[in-house]
């Protein structure tokens, strides 16, 4: 423990008093696990009951203070805990053992959550699980570091372990233990399914807003907002949901003729740019240079927007999907995968609809295969020819991953490669900007600096090397355009973000403009600001030029369908007409005509948008009655 406490030092600088009171309760727990104390009988019932209680509290005072939580949330999650050191106790026959063990996975719990939150901005959800190989593969690249918060945590975890060790409550007999065995894993499993009852819900006063899931861990205390959060492993279904309602729906969509000649459609290239963002949506901020300023000087041939996503720091897939499918994570358990979870053969999207049309389709992603499980989710979408990072051979890299000069440069290559008169669909994800900011790197060093900030902390650095990573990406977006700038085949261009980086690179900024996370949370206007990330569609040819205060990602392939006057499919039509009453949808929110953003309680509202779930529901899980033709091939 006396280490835990001397690593806070790297995470929160040197603070005499927490240090020296950490350092204190750390010698102080090796006294007493010296002395001999027995707690026994009535005492030890007492204790035994009260410990199910401080696991609670500490396991809430990871992110925030237990007593943000009203009286009927703290006993509904003190249940799990009581039940939980219940079935440890019975397992071993001992509270000596069972309630020392007990504490140990609350503790690790909430320290990986901790970290998560860290590095996404948002809690775990029950398919995390899912992503477990994703997100070890690039854990390299964080900074694990402890803050006094998280050490006087640990600290508490290790003084219930050593008082649940002193304990000497005994189930002798092997019937009683394996009655109590029995009991207790009953009683769990009667509490996880009670706990996703809306009955119950409403008996203990829980929150049920998705759209800040922060907010919601909060408010309903970590261990039973993640188990009622079960209830949205499924899609559910809509309200009125029928293949004939699907049908009647889609009638007046119908897919746009097929040319008989794609000669003269330009080659279309997507890059969806990891953490790609422009901070100054949230205000001017002291900056020492802009750092995309490329990308702000394109005007001619070019459409430029606002594109809102569904995901913050984290789960890029989301956005993939809503961008190649047009669906949307609106309409899809919170806090899930589709990649990981409902992907699981064959499904219409861009791809294969540029496949129908003629167009050699690709995917490329200079990262491991298994990611999201993109290796099986590509093919199945349609992409015929899938690149990984085997394949960007003598690639230049940063920090690690594969840098987007050498990404972009790939795609010139497969563009170079094409037979003559065919047409390419590629479409890449990229890894120069993924997240872990705050290690130092021999390769990065800050080149852009923020000007209002006195003291250079660690996360003010991290934010200066996250803004470099994004200048580097404009440089190299110009060399991309710069080539196809000289080539005579129409081509198209477009760039836009995945997500924000987490609020650990943005509170900088945040802070500078007084922008607090209570400000931010008390709207739906003001939280989708976190949610938002630059769009830009470029030709090497005449187009409309265009600025789109909002769109989110679901309607940009129409919207790129639109642009470059290719045949679009029933679905994709309907997607251009919705954009007009609902020009965002996402995960957590919408905008309706009037530019309002409205979040999911607005029932009135979102009714507009029951049509919408109608026809993903038959897309994603009604396959066996799948619209005919209307989603694409």
């Amino acid at each position: 423990m006396s280490a835990l406490s001397i690593s806070a030092v790297w995470g929160d600088g040197l603070q005499g008093g927490k240090l020296a009171l950490a350092l204190f309760l750390s010698v102080f727990a090796g006294v007493i696990v010296a002395v001999d104390i027995q707690i026994k009988k009535k005492a030890g019932l007492a204790v035994c009951l009260f410990l199910p209680f401080a696991a609670l509290c500490c396991m809430e005072f990871y992110t925030h203070v237990p007593w943000d939580l009203s009286f009927l949330i703290v006993i509904l999650n003190y249940l799990f805990y009581l039940i939980l050191y219940g079935i440890f106790t019975a397992l071993f026959g001992s509270s000596q053992i069972g309630c020392a063990v007990a504490p140990v996975f609350p503790m690790l719990t909430g320290l990986v959550n901790y970290f998560v939150v860290s590095f996404r901005s948002s809690p775990i959800v029950p398919w995390d699980i899912f992503s477990i190989g994703t997100a070890t593969s690039i854990t390299d690249n964080y900074s694990f570091t402890l803050n006094y918060r998280v050490v006087f945590v640990l600290i508490g975890f290790a003084y219930l372990i050593i008082l649940g060790e002193k304990t000497r409550l005994e189930i002798g007999k092997l019937r009683v233990r394996l009655a109590a065995i029995c009991l207790s894993m009953a009683l769990m499993a009667g509490y996880v399914t009670a706990i996703q009852v809306e009955a119950v819900e409403d008996a203990f006063g829980m929150d049920d807003i998705l759209f800040t899931p922060n907010v919601l861990y909060r408010n309903n205390g970590f261990m039973a907002a993640f188990l009622a959060n079960l209830r949205y492993l499924d899609v559910e279904k809509p309200d009125g949901y029928s293949v004939e309602a699907a049908e009647e729906i889609a009638h007046p969509w119908e897919e746009d003729a097929e040319p008989t000649d794609i000669s003269d459609s330009p080659n279309i290239i997507v890059i969806m740019n990891e953490a790609f963002s422009d901070l100054s949506v949230y205000g001017d901020f002291g900056i020492s240079e802009d750092a995309m300023p490329f990308i702000r000087s394109l005007d001619k041939n070019t459409v430029k927007a606002n594109l809102y996503v569904s995901v913050k720091g984290g789960n890029t897939a989301n956005t993939e999907f809503e961008f190649l499918t047009g669906n949307s994570m609106a309409f899809m358990p919170a806090g899930s995968v589709p990649y990981q979870q409902f992907i699981k053969s064959k499904m219409p999207s861009l791809a294969s609809h540029m496949k129908s049309l003629g167009y050699r389709t690709a995917a490329l992603h200079p990262y491991y295969a298994s990611g999201w499980n993109r290796e099986q989710v590509y093919p199945d979408l349609g992409f015929e020819h899938t690149y990984f990072r085997e394949d960007f051979i003598n690639a230049s890299t940063l920090r690690g991953y594969v840098d987007d000069t050498s990404a972009f440069r790939k795609l010139i290559q497969l563009y170079e490669e094409k037979e003559e008169g065919e047409k390419l669909f590629a479409f890449e994800v990229t890894m120069q900007n993924h997240g872990g900011y705050s290690k130092e790197y021999p390769d990065l060093q800050p080149e852009i600096f923020l000007t209002e900030t006195e003291y250079k902390s660690t996360q003010v650095e991290s934010t200066e090397k996250y803004l470099t990573l994004i200048r580097r990406t404009d440089e190299a977006f110009e060399e991309l355009l710069s080539y196809f700038a000289g080539e005579e085949e129409k081509t198209v261009v477009v760039m836009f973000g995945d997500h924000q980086p987490s609020d650990y690179i943005c509170n900088p900024v945040l802070r500078e403009l007084g922008i607090s996370e209570d400000s931010r949370e008390k709207s739906p206007e003001e939280f989708s600001k976190g949610y938002v990330v630059p769009m830009v569609m470029w030709a090497n040819y005449d187009i409309e030029e265009e600025e789109i205060d909002a769109i989110s990602v679901n309607y940009l392939s129409s919207l790129l369908m639109d642009k470059t006057g290719l045949p679009k499919t029933g679905y994709q039509n309907y997607l251009l007409e919705l954009q007009e009453d609902y020009p965002v949808v996402t995960a957590n929110f919408f905008q309706t005509a009037d530019r309002v953003f409205h979040d999911y309680t607005d029932s009135e509202e979102k009714s507009g948008l029951d049509p919408y779930a109608v026809l993903q529901y038959n897309d994603m899980v009604d396959k066996k009655n799948r619209l005919a033709g209307f989603f694409g091939d």
